[in-house]
C-alpha cells in the first residue's frame, strides 16, 4: 500500500480538528498536542513512553508488535487519536537537482525522470515529495530538491500506527518536522541543523526553511567523548556546502547559525562547537513557532523540549505557523 508522505494538512475547514505529532526514534515515542488560541498555540498534552533497545533501529521498526503496543498504550493513556508522524531520516534520499520550466501538472512526471539516477530503487519502490527552490528570472531551468523514502518502509510505519488504532493524518521525514519547530516561518538564510539521538546525530542543512542536505554521524563511544571528531564533521560539511551553494549562484550561501537539538548529548558542545567553527552556534528553540517564552512558560523545561523537537514540528498546523 502507497501512503503518499509529506501530505498537506487537510483543507481549512478542518484545521481545527485536533492531533497529535508522533514521534518514533530508537529509543522513545513522544507525542504532543496543541490547541489554538488568538496568538500562540497552547500545549495541552505530551507524553514519552521509552522504546526497548532493537525494537527500532537505525529508524527500521524490527518489531512492529511491540511498538503497536506501545502506542496502544499511549493512546489510552493521553487520550490521541488523530496523529502526524515522523518518518525516520536515516532511510530517507534528498537530492537537489534540476528539470525544465513546467507547468504545476507536469512537475511531478518531470522528476520522476530524475529518480532513477539520484536514488538506487525503482520508481515503484519508493515515495516521494518535492520543493521547488527560487530559481532567478532568467533560468532556463528549476531547481528542485527531492525527498524519497522506500515504499518498504512506509508501509511499515503506516501500518504499524493504525494497528495501535490510530488515525494517521500524514507522515514527514523527521528532518522536516524538526526544522519546522526551530526556524520561524519564511526564515531566510542559511542554517545547520544537529539533532542528535541515540548514537548518533543528524545534520541537516537548510535555506530559506528548505532542507537541501542531510547526513547522519555516528556518535557512539569516543565519538562523543571526544568532541572533536564532530567538529570536523561539522567543517566538512560547510564546506561542502558553500562550495555548492557558489556553484548554483545562491544568495546568502553562508550558514548563519549552526542549531542543536535532540537528546543524549552535552550541552557543552554548544560553546565548543562555537569555538572551533566559523558560524555562531546555540540550542534551539523548540517554541519559536509556539509561543512567546518571555511571556509564557511552557510546561515542558527547556532543557527536556529539546528532545521533543520532531513531535513539536509535527504538531504545529502548517497554516497557522507565527
Amino acid at each position: 500500500m502507497k501512503f503518499k508522505f509529506l501530505d498537506a494538512f487537510p483543507p481549512p475547514q478542518f484545521i481545527n480538528i485536533p492531533y497529535a505529532g508522533l514521534s518514533i526514534s530508537d529509543t522513545a515515542v513522544r507525542c504532543v498536542q496543541f490547541v489554538k488560541r488568538t496568538d500562540h498555540l497552547d500545549l495541552i498534552k505530551y507524553a514519552e513512553k521509552p522504546i526497548p533497545l532493537g525494537a527500532v533501529l537505525s529508524g527500521c521498526i524490527n518489531n512492529a508488535e511491540e511498538i503497536t503496543q506501545i502506542l496502544t498504550d499511549l493512546k489510552k493513556e493521553v487520550k490521541i487519536n488523530r496523529v502526524k508522524v515522523s518518518l525516520p531520516e536515516e532511510k530517507a534520499y534528498l537530492f537537489t537537482t534540476q528539470i525544465p520550466i513546467v507547468g504545476k501538472d507536469e512537475l511531478r512526471s518531470a522528476i520522476e525522470f530524475k529518480l532513477e539516477e539520484n536514488v538506487p530503487l525503482s520508481a515503484q519502490e519508493i515515495v516521494f515529495d518535492y520543493a521547488v527552490v527560487s530559481s532567478a528570472d532568467n533560468a532556463d531551468h528549476l531547481d528542485v530538491v527531492v525527498s524519497a523514502l522506500p515504499v518498504s518502509v512506509v508501509d511499515v510505519y503506516v501500518d504499524t500506527v493504525r494497528n495501535a488504532g490510530l488515525s494517521l493524518l500524514s507522515l514527514e521525514i523527521e528532518s522536516q518536522a524538526v526544522v519546522r519547530a526551530l526556524l520561524p516561518k519564511r526564515s531566510k538564510g542559511s542554517y545547520l541543523v544537529i539533532q542528535f539521538g541515540h548514537e548518533k546525530a543528524g545534520l541537516y542543512i537548510v535555506r530559506d526553511n528548505i532542507i537541501h542536505f542531510t547526513s547522519t554521524v555516528n556518535t557512539k563511544g569516543e565519538s562523543m567523548e571526544n568532541p572533536t571528531f564532530l567538529v570536523q564533521e561539522i567543517n566538512k560539511l560547510l564546506k561542502y556546502w558553500n562550495n555548492q551553494a557558489e556553484t548554483r549562484d545562491y544568495p546568502n550561501r553562508q550558514v548563519d547559525q549552526v542549531l542543536l537539538c535532540g537528546d543524549n548529548f552535552n550541552h557543552d558542545l554548544v560553546s565548543f562547537v562555537s569555538s572551533h567553527t566559523t558560524v555562531p552556534t546555540a540550542l534551539g528553540n523548540v517554541w519559536t513557532n509556539v509561543c512567546d517564552v518571555n511571556t509564557t512558560v511552557p510546561q515542558i523545561p527547556f532543557d527536556e523540549s529539546l528532545r521533543y523537537a520532531s513531535a513539536i514540528g509535527l504538531a504545529i498546523p502548517m497554516g497557522i505557523l507565527m
